[in-house]
């Protein structure tokens, strides 16, 4: 507190503020130092302080602010004060709405109370548009500080994140934070709430290989393998006395986000949602997502986890429904298109019909959710006997219906007849083929087919394909 020798003309209440992030001449100390002299300099008595010590500007939601108007500014009980001293405007706040930060400067000239900022001095009366001018231009600099710093952040957090590495954040259920040296060797796992001490050092994940890891694998082990349903999982390990990730019991919603964590095939995820700036936070599309698969050890295998998506998906009978029609009209098209061409090549539609019901095309539909894109081909003994068989991702859309083309090798597919794959996967990338590929694709099945048959069988087999 200040009290001069001086008379004494006017009362203040001061507010200070400081947060981690602000440089060492904004502490508050140098603020209250500054704020102190300006008084003397202007025979203000300061009778009260509030402070806000390591808290961030973005938000009125700070104790000391929140008090200066409970106590202070709307308390008709409160001793009589003229201003309220703040060293500089980006300590009222670093508000991302600069009407924000008028807003509260209003409440107080609307109680008889002027916020004054002490580096800026009294406002000039006789150029109050200049004034009104520089201060708003202070205010959008303070908000700008905030939105650069956070920029930086991001930014940093997602090359460490490109390189497979956690930027933050808590271990899912089963994982645990696994510290790594500087030659990013395993050196322990680290507690809840414990961070690394040195700035080299990366932190990532790993199974935490308890009775947690045990029960992630056995929720996909009854899902995938023994086809319990989700209701049934969850029953099980309540009547176990098994604990959720939260110490509660399990429900649907808490099994589902187990079988859909792609974190249990070894994939790092960054900024599924955005939430800076202390702003209401959204979720960011899939294709603002950071995701490096095979960042660290996985509890699950992909091949698990895909077939666990893919009956995930049709288990709702709208999903259902909606592929088996949506692959319907993708058939028709296909083959209508091959019809024509193959028309325009000499062949009548009886011709053009037999050899398109041979030829090895094969359809799925692409299974989409926040997580990840995922599909299930199918395929038959008939088309086990071509070397090549031509793969059409369909969509539920009724203007699109085709989305990708793949032309698979048959010896892809396991004895079972199936092929799970997502779009991050080595299969996906060797087998999709652009659309100006179509057609030699589909020659090259053609080809396929004449070649399978004995020569001279068919009149067709004489026609440039």
């Amino acid at each position: 507190m200040l009290i001069t020798t001086q008379q004494i003309s006017k009362k203040a209440v001061a507010y200070y503020r400081h947060s981690a992030e602000d440089k060492q001449e904004n502490s508050v100390a140098l603020q209250r130092q500054h704020t102190e002299k300006f008084a003397r300099d202007h025979n203000i008595e300061i009778i009260h302080e509030e402070v806000d010590e390591g808290k961030s500007g973005l938000l009125a939601t700070r104790a000391g602010f929140e008090n200066l108007f409970t106590y202070w500014i709307e308390n008709p009980e409160a001793p009589h004060f003229d201003y309220v001293l703040v060293y500089d405007v980006s300590r009222w706040g670093r508000f991302q709405d600069q009407d924000e930060a008028g807003h509260y400067v209003f409440l107080c000239k609307k109680r008889g109370k002027e916020v004054i900022y002490v580096s800026k001095g009294f406002p000039d009366v006789a150029n109050q548009l200049i004034s009104s001018l520089e201060t708003s231009i202070q205010r959008y600099m303070a908000a700008e500080y905030s939105r650069q710093l956070s920029d930086k952040v991001f930014h940093g957090c997602v090359k460490v994140s490109k390189q497979g590495y956690s930027a933050g954040g808590i271990a899912v259920y089963g994982m645990a934070r696994q510290l790594l040296d500087v030659n990013k060797k395993p050196i322990r796992m680290l507690s809840p709430g414990e961070h690394k001490q040195i700035a080299n050092e990366r932190v990532s994940f790993a199974p935490k290989n308890d009775e947690t890891t045990k029960t992630v694998k056995e929720i996909f082990q009854l899902f995938v393998q023994e086809r319990y349903s989700i209701s049934t999982i969850a029953l099980l390990l309540n009547q176990s006395g098994i604990l959720s990730a939260n110490g509660n019991q399990w429900d649907k919603s808490k099994i589902i986000k187990i079988l859909t964590d792609e974190v249990y095939i070894g994939t790092r995820i960054y900024n599924r949602t955005w939430g800076r700036l202390k702003q209401k936070s959204h979720k960011n599309p899939r294709s603002e997502w950071v995701i490096v698969p095979n960042a660290f050890e996985p509890i699950i295998d992909e091949q698990m986890f895909g077939e666990a998506q893919e009956r995930l998906y049709w288990m709702f009978a709208s999903n259902w429904r909606k592929g088996i029609n949506a692959i319907n009209r993708a058939r028709k098209n296909i083959r209508n298109d091959i019809s024509k061409w193959l028309r325009s090549k000499g062949l009548t539609e009886f011709e053009a019909q037999e050899i398109i019901s041979e030829l090895p095309i094969i359809f799925s539909v692409k299974i989409e959710n926040e997580y990840l894109s995922q599909w299930c081909f199918l395929i038959s003994e008939k088309t086990r006997r071509y070397d090549k068989a031509l793969g059409i991702s369909v969509v539920l859309d009724k203007k699109k219906v085709v989305d990708d083309f793949l032309l698979f090798s048959v010896e892809d597919f396991t004895p079972t007849d199936f092929l799970i794959f997502s779009k991050s996967s080595t299969i996906y990338r060797n087998a999709k083929i652009e659309r100006d590929k179509i057609e030699e694709a589909i020659r090259f099945l053609i080809r396929q087919f004449i070649q399978s048959k004995p020569r001279g069988k068919f009149k067709w087999q004489f026609v440039e394909v």
